[in-house]
């Protein structure tokens, strides 16, 4: 283990071992009777685990949703060249209007960038459309290029028409898989993808994760895992659901004595909370 990571176990995981009521009189971090180093790098080891099956999946979801806007935007906008350029073609007042106004100069810029024969890193896909297709590039190709936060943007400049049109496709995506059909709004899609671009971040930077509430209490490791039941293809998502099982498993055999606390930590109130929620994925 490097010595960044040894600072980090410390730091970042030692909340379930601290015994707080000595903390409170002494004003200082005391860690509770019996609890030792093994512990702690347990559950760090258990935490570096979860980002990489979280990543994982939110990978895949990130893939859908860029997808489905590709697909639904271009629909809408059919013999235009580079239609996404157009600010005409999104939401036309509120806030959307305003994301869509600042979303645009990024994607000419993506454009830009890859036109410039002197510039390193381009991207030989966009390259090749920039000079074969005299500079249209459709936005299935864009979007490979794009980060979940500027995907999850876009889907918000969207008017009101696109963005029913992107709810609708996930319904159906859902429905394909599923027994019991479910309507996903749009702004289910909202939530759903907003939590998930804030968990990615978490994941891509090598922070702690299952203790990570971004910007609400509520928004925790166990809600983003039951938010992918709806992005997710449900073979997929029950085989996913099996391998988080399997983590917080093997983390109670780990360490018995402090699981409750991670569980709560994560958005578990309760342990048989989660085979609950396997059960209703299973059978829906």
């Amino acid at each position: 283990m490097s010595a960044k990571d040894i600072t980090r176990l410390s730091m970042d995981t030692k909340k379930p071992f601290l015994d707080n009521q000595a903390r409170k009189k002494d004003e200082e971090d005391k860690y509770r009777e019996g609890s030792s180093y093994n512990d702690l790098y347990k559950l760090y080891l258990f935490d570096r685990q979860l980002r990489f099956l979280l990543f994982g999946m939110i990978t895949i979801a990130e893939a859908i949703l860029k997808t489905v806007c590709a697909y639904e935007f271009t629909k809408a906008n059919p013999a235009e060249k580079n239609p996404y350029l157009n600010i005409d073609n999104y939401a036309r007042t509120g806030q959307a209007h305003e994301k869509a106004s600042q979303l645009i100069p990024r994607l000419q810029k993506i454009l830009t960038d890859n036109s410039d024969c002197e510039r390193k890193g381009r991207k030989e896909y966009l390259v090749h459309c920039l000079n074969e297709h005299d500079g249209e590039v459709p936005l299935w190709v864009l979007t490979n290029d794009l980060t979940l936060g500027q995907i999850y943007w876009f889907f918000q400049s969207q008017n009101i028409l696109i963005r029913g049109s992107i709810a609708r496709s996930f319904t159906v995506l859902y429905g394909d898989s599923h027994r019991h059909k479910t309507e996903i709004d749009a702004q289910r899609i909202d939530k759903i993808y907003r939590r998930m671009k804030d968990f990615r971040n978490i994941c891509a930077h090598d922070e702690r994760l299952y203790c990570a509430h971004p910007h609400d209490s509520n928004n925790t490791v166990f809600q983003l895992v039951k938010d992918l039941r709806f992005v997710i293809d449900k073979k997929r998502y029950l085989e996913f659901l099996q391998q988080f099982n399997s983590l917080l498993m093997h983390l109670g055999e780990d360490i018995p004595a402090y699981v409750d606390s991670v569980y709560r930590e994560m958005g578990l109130d309760f342990p048989r909370e989660l085979h609950e929620w396997m059960e209703l994925a299973r059978t829906s």
